[in-house]
């Protein structure tokens, strides 16, 4: 006996008072959070295309994750309350539980998702069956409480009918997007044999130019129809909508699209090239990653229309059902029902506001259907969201070797390291983010745009040389020649080359900051950032290389060895010029022999080439030497981020379009464009 009330005392963990309020608040608690969550998707879910920021990215994928839970948990919680209540023999239902019984299609739409974001990462499209089960799951549950609370003389469960048939088509569209986005649909569509609409072929575009050229006409691509530049630019970009969803799927495509492509390419600005690059891959991003595939199609709109309307109509009766029988529901319930219809019809009026109305989808379907010109003309005048983050991360091994001030300590380090995401943060930690120069996209496309005329660009032997430099003539000498032979060769060994190059680039930079002339400052800068930016790649996203890089597992560690061994050697380890200097004496870097070779052998490179620098100073002048020695980095970087770019996978890269974007995707596309790439038969 004594044992029996022991075991209940021991049950009683959780108070009777707080378990009699969470069974009284249970329902609206999960209700209100699945609202909530739904508010933070559709901002975070639009917000992440263009920002880069490592929170959104959490916040974004913990709402994702816990949005499908939320939301069923609370219809098992209604459908266990109207279970219990027959159970109980209870004759009819009271007006609060019948108001209950009223969310359950709201769940159903919760579930459907907001427009946004119907994946969070590209695999999440391959799970369509799961999803597709859960719907069937999902609408049984709806439709189970829908039948309990089901009273043939009330207004309450008529008004259920039309709100049950919204969800079921919130739910059915998500279901189909992912469908429609999963890999073996995607290789369908592009292998289909059904006839593209022109605006969808390549070739399309390059008949009406070789047909401009014949009249006399402009010596660029242009539509036959006088549309505005940006219309101009978007039909560009979904022509070559079909090529760019095979690049993404690593297929082989046809030579005719290379040459359709290379013809368009090689007639439009730098300016052109990248802003056609960027509607592409803003093109993709919905494709992958939200509902607007779906929103295009014949039957989109109309059921776009449909679901408003009807929510619209049900907020409007519910209103004045409400009015009449005041007194018979709570209030906290009223409150919670108008929330769920006023947000439901808000969020639908944000999706055509911020996404559908001013995509670039919506301007293509208002030029296909030949929509009065002042209509297409208006809709330029719609404010745009950045179709990426138009960022560059950056990231300096020297700069955490040889620290002038000790850096920021990760927070909360311990209990990130028991959740085994340490390593991963502090990566991220110490990145920093600059706007993409529109003098370094001139440069890369002027880069691939002469490799485009080589017969052979990545012949090692290439005797081609790339100016990127003021007054560089290109010349390399016997002594740099050894040492570029010297250095890690990328094809074979891509992280230690890189690592080999960034650590000179960064000596470099540091030593000749002080002494550059205005008209080599900027693209040695941008030389700069191309480094930083590689080796951000190498540590953060070493998978876009998809090739066997170099290890660098703790980032924290790399840094605290190099910078041990350094400090051990170099006494001005405290001053970063300073630290600099001393690494290129042979007193200082010849102990890194035994210890480091890599550090070894990119510290007497670096040595070797201010000795050839020096020396080209005594005879052509300083600034020559300094634009010489230059541009031979830059045509290394330039040619470490093409081959990073055409080793690249298309999965890689659609990863990277749902955290804000990366330039490397950029470099890839324009390379494919340029057919540089891999994807064409020779």
């Amino acid at each position: 006996m004594s044992s029996r009330l022991m075991i209940g005392k021991e049950m009683k963990v959780i108070p009777p008072g707080f378990r009699k309020l969470w069974k009284e608040w249970d329902l609206r608690v999960m209700v209100l959070l699945s609202l909530a969550l739904q508010i933070v998707l559709i901002v975070l879910g639009r917000r992440r295309r263009f920002d880069s920021r490592l929170w959104i990215r959490i916040v974004a994928w913990s709402a994702y994750l816990a949005a499908d839970s939320v939301a069923t948990f609370a219809l098992g919680i209604l459908s266990g309350n109207l279970t219990d209540l027959f159970d109980e023999h209870a004759k009819a239902l009271g007006a609060n539980t019948e108001l209950e019984a009223f969310w359950a299609p709201f769940l159903l739409l919760h579930l459907g998702g907001p427009d946004t974001i119907t994946a969070y990462a590209f695999e999440d499209n391959e799970l369509w069956l799961r999803h597709f089960l859960k719907l069937i799951v999902q609408t049984i549950i709806a439709f189970y409480v829908f039948l309990m609370a089901w009273t043939g003389g009330s207004r309450l469960s008529i008004l259920s009918i039309p709100m049950f048939l919204v969800g079921l088509i919130k739910y059915g569209e998500r279901t189909w997007v992912l469908w429609s986005a999963s890999y073996e649909k995607l290789r369908q569509s592009l292998f289909s044999s059904t006839r593209p609409h022109p605006y969808d072929d390549i070739e399309f575009f390059t008949k009406e130019y070789y047909l401009k050229i014949t009249d006399g006409y402009v010596t660029r691509p242009k539509l036959v129809s006088e549309v505005q530049l940006r219309t101009e630019k978007l039909l560009r970009a979904h022509g070559f909508l079909r090529l760019t969803k095979g690049l993404f799927l690593d297929a082989a495509l046809r030579s005719r699209d290379r040459d359709s492509s290379k013809s368009v390419f090689r007639n439009l600005s730098f300016e052109d090239a990248f802003k056609v690059i960027e509607m592409e891959l803003g093109m993709v991003y919905d494709l992958l990653y939200t509902k607007a595939p779906l929103l295009y199609t014949l039957w989109g709109l109309p059921f776009r229309l449909l679901t408003f309307f009807v929510t619209g109509c049900v907020l409007v009766l519910f209103t004045f059902l409400q009015r009449s029988q005041k007194q018979k529901y709570s209030k906290v319930d009223l409150c919670v029902t108008f929330s769920l219809l006023v947000v439901a019809i808000i969020l639908e009026i944000y999706s055509a506001v911020f996404m559908l109305i001013p995509s670039d989808q919506f301007f293509i379907w208002l030029t296909r259907r030949c929509i009065n010109s002042k209509v297409v003309n208006a809709c330029k005048f719609i404010p745009k969201s950045p179709r990426w983050s138009r960022k560059m991360c950056q990231l300096s091994l020297l700069s955490y070797i040889v620290v002038e001030h000790e850096p920021k300590p990760l927070p909360c380090r311990k209990i990130l390291k028991l959740l085994g995401i340490e390593k991963k943060l502090e990566k991220q930690w110490w990145v920093a983010y600059e706007e993409v120069p529109e003098d370094l996209k001139k440069v890369i496309f002027r880069f691939f745009e002469e490799k485009a005329r080589e017969t052979k660009p990545w012949e090692s032997n290439s005797k081609s040389s790339f100016i990127m430099v003021p007054r560089a003539q290109g010349n390399v000498d016997d002594d740099d020649k050894l040492i570029t032979e010297a250095a890690p060769n990328f094809e074979d060994d891509l992280g230690k080359s890189i690592l080999f190059w960034h650590i000179i680039t960064e000596v470099f930079y540091c030593l000749d900051e002080q002494i550059f002339e205005a008209d080599i400052a900027k693209p040695c800068e941008s030389i700069k950032q191309i480094s930083r930016y590689v080796f951000y790649l190498l540590l953060v996203h070493p998978s876009m290389f998809s090739i066997g890089v170099l290890d660098l597992s703790s980032f924290e560690y790399t840094v605290h060895r190099f910078r041990d061994e350094i400090q051990e050697v170099v006494p001005n380890y405290h001053s970063k010029y300073a630290a600099c200097r001393d690494l290129v004496k042979e007193v200082y870097y010849s102990k890194f022999r035994s210890s480091d070779r890599l550090l070894y052998d990119a510290s007497r490179a670096a040595a070797s080439l201010r000795k050839n620098l020096g020396e080209q100073a005594q005879a052509q002048g300083q600034a020559l030497a300094l634009a010489e020695k230059w541009n031979e980095l830059g045509g290394t970087w330039l040619k470490i981020l093409a081959f990073a770019a055409r080793k690249s996978k298309g999965n890689q890269h659609g990863q990277q379009l749902r955290r804000g974007g990366e330039l490397l995707t950029h470099v890839w596309l324009l390379m494919a464009h340029f057919g540089l790439t891999d994807h064409f038969p020779m």
